[in-house]
This record gives structure tokens, C-alpha cells and sequence, in this order.
């Protein structure tokens, strides 16, 4: 799996099911590139996309029972990852790093990024 898919299966689950725009949103994604990404994932049965029924021209996201599954089995792989980089990057820089990414994707950026002089 690649980072971008398990990044995509990770804010499934924490968002439940999203509407496309608002997953795309989150993962600051063009919606085009999210849909092209999703493919494999919905092809792989590891997540659905349905119409919502609330809405039809919206479609909404769900993890499927083997995306929970997927996502379980490669977090520890993640975590070594993670850990692998902290080790080599050094974890002061690393959590720097992770501080100014949060920042790069937040309103306040954005806010700042538009209103620039």
C-alpha cells in the first residue's frame, strides 16, 4: 500500500464517511487526484463510494470491513517507518517538521497565503 492510500483509509476512519469534496478538503487533495487515488481502494474492496442519499450529485466515502482491516495490519509497518525516520532525521527535527506540515495544511495558512502583500 502507499503512503497516499493508507493517509486516504486513515482519515476514513477518523472522519467516518465523508462526502468526496469534504475528504479531498481534508487530505489537501485536488478532488480529481482523490478520485484517481480512491479507484484502486474501491477496486481492492477496501473502501465504497456510494450516492448520498441526503444529496445525490454528493458522493460519500466508507471504509469497508477489509479497509479497517488494511489499515490495522499496516500500522505497525507505519509506526517502524516512522520510527526509522525520527531515528535517522533526529526526533527534535522530526517533531519540527511534523509541527510546520500541520501549519503548511491549516486554515491560518491558508488565511495567511491569501491575504499575503
Amino acid at each position: 500500500m502507499r503512503t497516499t492510500q493508507r493517509a486516504i483509509l486513515n482519515q476514513i476512519a477518523r472522519t467516518g464517511t465523508p462526502a468526496l469534496g469534504e475528504l479531498a478538503e481534508a487530505l489537501v487533495m485536488d478532488r480529481g487526484a482523490l478520485t484517481h487515488n480512491l479507484k484502486p481502494l474501491e477496486r481492492d474492496g477496501l473502501v465504497e463510494v456510494r450516492i448520498d442519499p441526503a444529496d445525490r450529485r454528493n458522493r460519500l466515502v466508507a471504509l469497508t470491513a477489509a479497509g479497517r482491516r488494511k489499515l490495522e495490519e499496516s500500522a505497525p509497518l507505519w509506526k517502524r517507518a516512522q520510527e526509522g525516520f525520527e531515528s535517522a532525521f533526529g526526533t527534535a527535527k522530526s517533531a519540527s517538521l511534523r509541527k510546520a506540515l500541520e501549519y503548511v495544511v491549516s486554515e491560518d495558512f491558508v488565511a495567511a497565503f491569501n491575504h499575503r502583500d
